[in-house]
């Protein structure tokens, strides 16, 4: 059954070339884009094998905190979607990726065998971390996104940047504070999380840094303790949220489909009540939608622009802060999520503190 909200549907763009001062123009706080030049040549693409990503979790501690889903279907990290169970590495990658030969001594019944996983790190493993920096595909990416100076020169204390409609100007000062404040709420392939304040050619102790190594040190998303690792099953579903920070989505392995709303459609999306602890997520269940009567519990969702992509292997997603999004793995799915926190100069979307 078609609905008023099928037909509205629009393609997120994909671009090649990317230099900084367009995607500062074009895409910064404004819209989602895709890049399909950068990730498509990462060392990651070549190497992470099912058994490659074994080896480097098994280096770590202990066993891995896994997330299972009541309906075995939606992960979002509250009490009445989720659970977090402890798993052997070994047990894990047999349940998500078959890598053995027998069947996994726990999967005991036609359900168990189909139950559906989600891992995410909440800091990059050390092996893998090496993987993704890189020195020159990491340096790709940084100057992608960021206007860099060259080697001695300084960046101006004072620069107009326009975000759509608004011009504002930023100040980029060699000694910006190192605070900040993240919050954790939802499971999510853009976890908010604290950063410290930088812009590129600083680090945090106002020293002038050059293109090249100690600007991929000191990049806010090529930390090691904040970027994240993702592996999970064939259709595991984060439902509609919205996330505090600028978030890129790098696909390593699979697809994962994915629909985004604007911020200023926010009144038509029926988040939770402000003050739940699920105040960024969506009552809507995107799935739903055909059921017969579903849609007329929700009426306003009409009105909202819908945009989508289905993201491949070798692509990298930018996501604005406060767009929402519903992600979807296509197919057994490795991902690493570069999150970077908003500074001063980032505008908050009205619609979002309604």
């Amino acid at each position: 059954m078609e609905t008023c909200f099928d037909s509205k549907a629009k393609e997120i763009s994909r671009q090649t070339d990317m230099i900084s001062g367009r995607f500062d123009d074009l895409y910064k706080n404004q819209h989602p884009v895709i890049l399909t030049d950068l990730v498509s040549k990462w060392q990651p693409m070549l190497s992470w094998t099912p058994k490659y990503l074994e080896n480097a979790l098994n280096m770590m501690d202990g066993l891995l905190k896994v997330y299972v889903s009541h309906d075995n279907q939606h992960f979002v990290n509250h009490p009445d979607v989720t659970e977090l169970i402890s798993m052997t590495t070994g047990d894990f990658f047999e349940r998500v990726f078959g890598t053995t030969s027998t069947a996994s001594a726990n999967a005991d019944s036609e359900l168990e065998g189909k139950k559906r996983f989600y891992l995410r790190t909440h800091s990059m493993p050390p092996m893998l971390y090496k993987d993704v920096v890189v020195p020159s595909q990491a340096e790709a990416l940084i100057r992608s996104l960021y206007t860099l100076p060259s080697k001695g020169e300084m960046i101006p204390p004072e620069a107009s940047v326009s975000h759509g409609n608004q011009d504002r100007e930023t100040k980029q000062s060699a000694s910006s504070e190192c605070t900040s404040e993240g919050v954790d709420a939802v499971i999510t392939d853009n976890r908010p999380i604290s950063f410290n304040k930088m812009t590129a050619g600083d680090d945090c102790s106002g020293k002038r840094l050059s293109p090249g190594g100690d600007l991929v040190e000191n990049c806010p998303f090529f930390k090691e303790n904040t970027m994240q690792l993702w592996i999970g099953t064939e259709g595991n579903v984060t439902p509609l949220h919205y996330d505090r920070n600028h978030g890129l989505l790098a696909q390593i392995t699979g697809r994962k489909e994915l629909i985004l709303f604007p911020p200023e459609d926010t009144r038509y999306l029926y988040p939770y009540p402000s003050l739940s602890n699920r105040a960024h997520t969506s009552r809507v269940n995107l799935r739903q939608l055909n059921q017969e009567g579903y849609i007329d519990r929700f009426p306003k969702l009409c009105e909202a622009q819908r945009y989508r992509c289905i993201l491949q292997p070798g692509e990298l997603l930018y996501i604005p802060p406060f767009w929402w999004h519903d992600v979807t793995s296509l197919d057994n799915c490795v991902s690493v999520t570069l999150p970077w926190d908003l500074d001063d100069t980032d505008p908050i979307p009205p619609a979002i503190l309604l």
